[in-house]
This record gives C-alpha cells, structure tokens and sequence, in this order.
C-alpha cells in the first residue's frame, strides 16, 4: 500500500469481540452495525463503516481452534511446496550430473579415436545407442540349439523314468 502513495498504517479487515452478557452483545452489534466509525475528520478510519453480526452460541475456543487450524494448514502447505521445490531442484543437478558425464565419456572417447587414428565402426546403431545411455549395451550370451535341446532330453529323461 505505501509504493501505492498510500498509508503505511496496518489495515485491519475483521476482529472478534467477546462480551459477559448475550444481551449485552446483542445490543452493541444492533446499535453499531451500519454506523460509521466517525471520530474527527482527519482520522484514519474517520469514513469506514462498523459491519459487525452477532454470532449465536459462538465461543472464543471456536476463534482460537480455527485461527490454529488455519496456521497448521498454511504451514503443512508451505512444508509441501518447499519438499516439492527441493525434488525438482534435486532432479535438475542429478541430470546436469548426467550430461557432464556424457560429455566428458564423448570427449574421451571421440579423443581416442582421433589419437588412434581409427574409424568409426559399421554398427552406428550400437554406437548411437551408447552415445545416448552413457554406456555400453549390456550383451548375453549365445545359447546353441543343440545344447538346449540336450537339457531337455536330459530333464525330460530323468522325470519319465521314476
């Protein structure tokens, strides 16, 4: 408010007040309700107008519980912000992490290449597959038909002739 060339004052936009007496209270709010504040002219709340509503079998433990009950929430949201900020911060520097490996396994290896004098491969296919995991395809072994169907004669065997 005060870079708007307004006041520098707080503003305040609801407050609870508790009375002894119901009657009391019913009064008050019947006889201020609508009703401006007045005071001198110059006065800060000089033109605000009262708006106030009787609350029946309201206490102050009721104010107390929500005013708690809202702070908790507030602070578990921000909490959950905050953990979901850190996440993303994390997962950013693990892939920044990421690619300064890759690079610098490109750079050695592209540094080999040139030192060796040797020439890419035939299998580009391998070779963009590594550039772009980081790493080599991990390969299995060949099995041979014969030796398969070997265990299988052997197993089947061994269960036909209890």
């Amino acid at each position: 408010r005060k870079i708007g060339g307004g006041s520098s004052r707080k503003k305040f936009t609801e407050g609870w007040v508790e009375f002894k007496k119901k009657r009391i209270a019913k009064a008050v709010v019947q006889s201020l309700n609508g009703n401006i504040i007045g005071g001198k002219k110059g006065s800060y709340y000089h033109d605000d107008i009262w708006s106030m509503k009787y609350l029946p079998r309201f206490k102050w433990s009721n104010l107390t519980e929500k005013l708690a009950y809202d702070s908790a929430v507030r602070k578990k949201k921000l909490q959950q912000e905050m953990t979901q900020v850190k996440k993303e911060t994390n997962f950013y520097l693990e892939q920044m992490d990421k690619n300064k490996q890759i690079t610098a396994i490109k750079r050695k290896r592209e540094e080999k290449q040139s030192s060796a004098g040797n020439k890419q491969s035939s299998d580009s296919k391998n070779n963009d597959i590594s550039e772009q995991s980081g790493r080599e395809p991990k390969q299995r072994k060949l099995v041979r038909a014969d030796v398969r169907k070997e265990n299988i004669a052997n197993v089947l065997s061994n269960v036909f002739t209890q």
